[in-house]
């Protein structure tokens, strides 16, 4: 058969408001067919039949724009849809036997612009000779394989409309047992709030988290050292905590902190096991390892102090609230858009740091 063209248009709905135009390309009608055809100011609402089917939920308001580009090639079809979907309100959602479980709202929210408007390019591919295959499957698996995509890495999403191609910019963390965050997490802070200028109907979801191997270990050392601090009258700037044990005022606090709260063992009975001859006499006459035995007391003063799981739900809600904080401070974040989340444990990866995971949702 001869190459030719065939050519549509001018197909207006009752309202005025649909045109669609388009163009078929027929190279060699058997085996290669090109098709591209334009759709304007389509009523999504009009569409909720394939989204109840496919999605289970149907759709309120919105006017769709698509251009559509097909080559079939040997019976094997790729296609381009460029979709543009203007002020889209869901609607009801609606039992199906065949829908699938698609968190739609929440990739609303991710994909749609603060001018209401969603711009997606779809490509989309298949074997027309396959006796199951349908157009409108295909499409919609893409769709649906797009929605994953988008939910499951809502941050690197988020990331790239800011230039950013990072999955980290949704990590925050804490050193064990501190709540404040590092100059890194604030400039984080920043750069979510742009990107989330770009995303109004998106809401962060903040999930306090401690680790107890590491949390616990660094709140008793803190508490201790707060009380060190306390007795001497100290504010707690200045000397780091290790260097303190140079000290001869904190060394004897270790030791009268020690007698109070362990009053049975008398201080000269632990002396024996600090006892050692001098370092530059090793025959002489054993001498009491000052700095040894005032770190033997420290550790068991820090095994003393209680830390209760009350006190690493505080810490937990106090890293959510610091991060809800950095938020607000900017201004430019409505705080009902910042919503903190039931508190969980989690895992260390370096021993030093507790990683902090935020979450999105649809307002």
């Amino acid at each position: 058969a001869e190459p030719s063209n065939i050519r549509l248009e001018g197909q207006v709905d009752e309202f005025g408001l649909a045109r669609i135009e388009g163009s078929m390309n027929l190279l060699d009608p058997v085996k290669h067919t090109d098709v591209s055809l334009e759709f304007r100011n389509l009523l999504m609402s009009d569409l909720s039949p394939y989204t109840i089917q496919f999605a289970g939920q149907e759709i309120a308001e919105g006017k769709l724009d698509l251009d559509l580009g097909y080559f079939i090639d040997e019976g094997r079809l790729q296609g381009q849809n460029d979709i543009v979907l203007s002020d889209l309100v869901l609607g009801e959602k609606v039992d199906h036997p065949d829908a699938a479980s698609l968190p739609l709202g929440l990739a609303v929210a991710l994909l749609k612009d603060a001018d209401g408007v969603i711009d997606i390019d779809l490509p989309v591919e298949g074997d027309i000779n396959d006796p199951e295959f349908k157009i409108g499957g295909v499409v919609w698996q893409a769709i649906a394989g797009l929605i994953t995509k988008v939910v499951s890495a809502p941050f690197r999403l988020l990331g790239s409309l800011i230039g950013i191609d990072s999955e980290d910019l949704g990590q925050f963390q804490f050193l064990a047992g501190r709540f404040d965050l590092t100059p890194p997490e604030l400039e984080k802070i920043g750069q979510l709030e742009e990107a989330l200028a770009q995303r109004p109907e998106l809401t962060v979801e903040i999930s306090g988290a401690t680790d107890p191997a590491i949390d616990v270990p660094a709140l008793q050392y803190l508490r201790l050292f707060q009380t060190v601090r306390d007795r001497l009258g100290e504010d707690g700037s200045g000397e780091d905590d290790e260097s303190l044990m140079l000290d001869d005022e904190v060394r004897q606090l270790l030791g009268t902190l020690f007698s109070e709260r362990f009053p049975g063992i008398p201080l000269a009975s632990l002396e024996s096991e600090y006892m050692a001859p001098p370092a530059n006499d090793p025959e002489g006459e054993p001498v009491l390892d000052e700095l040894a035995f005032s770190a033997g007391l420290r550790d068991r003063l820090l095994e003393s102090e209680n830390i209760s799981p009350q006190d690493l739900e505080a810490l937990a809600s106090a890293r959510a609230q610091s991060i809800r904080d950095a938020f607000l401070a900017g201004g430019s974040i409505d705080e009902s858009r910042i919503d903190i989340a039931d508190s969980r444990e989690v895992e260390s990866e370096d021993g030093e740091w507790v990683v902090m995971e935020l979450g999105v949702a649809a307002e």
